[in-house]
């Protein structure tokens, strides 16, 4: 089947690992654009995230994925929602919990479009900052504007699979945990993924799964690279993305989006 669109999960993906877009990978994207392909990505980032590479824009002419399938944003319509998931105001004191046992774990939550607040400064929510490039609000869990779209809770992967053990079983029936990096511990709506979101997508934009190429490096893609006609795992993903997906290609640093333009459409 001939296939029309390729969708990117962002950092450690489409992104090198200083977080850059190459010129490869966008002049790649361009050409696609440009023989009338379609593409667009699915990320864990918000809009503004999203924004700190202007010259991709012009380049994403379908609605994005943002915040793990939390929301179905158009872009070109002025960041218009599509479709929107939130996390229950019950998770709220479960993640004030968690701060409390887990005194060196940073975590951050989500709200609406822009929101991005910290309720714990540490040096891997600085960093987490830096790949935004926007800054994170001070703030507390009570104080903190609701409902939120997600909270991600980052520190070194030992401690945070601790933190997945003990979250778990609190969040039975409001939520689910999933790693979108190994130091990012994510807090998502019961039913909310990456595949979910793109499946409305298509859905509105009259695409077969079969005519999807999705590629991604983490365990928060599994579900979109499942649903896709072809499901690519960058070299650099984790073993169970690797494990879940049709075929592995290239690295991020090694233009994989630019590779997979060559192999998979005209």
């Amino acid at each position: 089947m001939k296939r029309r669109l390729l969708v990117s999960d962002m950092d450690h993906t489409l992104l090198d690992e200083d977080s850059g877009l190459s010129p490869e990978n966008l002049e790649a994207i361009r050409a696609h654009v440009a023989r009338g392909g379609l593409f667009t990505v699915a990320t864990g980032r918000m809009p503004a995230a999203i924004r700190v590479f202007p010259e991709l824009l012009p380049c994403i002419n379908l609605p994005v994925v943002t915040g793990n399938g939390g929301q179905v944003v158009d872009l070109a319509g002025g960041d218009k929602i599509l479709r929107r998931w939130v996390l229950p105001k019950e998770v709220r004191p479960i993640v004030k919990e968690a701060i409390a046992r887990f005194p060196r774990m940073g975590a951050v939550a989500y709200h609406g479009l822009e929101g991005f607040f910290s309720f714990r400064m540490t040096p891997y929510v600085e960093g987490l900052i830096d790949k935004e490039k926007r800054p994170a609000v001070p703030t507390t869990v009570d104080a903190s504007p609701m409902p939120w779209n997600k909270t991600l809770m980052t520190q070194d992967h030992e401690t945070l699979l601790e933190v997945q053990a003990w979250l778990d079983p609190q969040l039975s029936g409001l939520g689910r945990t999933v790693f979108s990096e190994e130091t990012y511990l994510e807090i998502l709506p019961l039913g909310v993924s990456k595949g979910a979101a793109l499946s409305v997508i298509l859905e509105l934009e009259g695409i077969d799964p079969q005519e999807v190429v999705a590629v991604g490096d983490a365990l928060n893609d599994k579900e979109m690279l499942e649903l896709a006609g072809i499901g690519a795992a960058v070299a650099n993903a984790s073993p169970e993305l690797k494990a879940a997906a049709d075929v592995q290609v290239c690295s991020n640093n090694e233009n994989a989006i630019r590779y997979c333009l060559e192999r998979w459409f005209d």
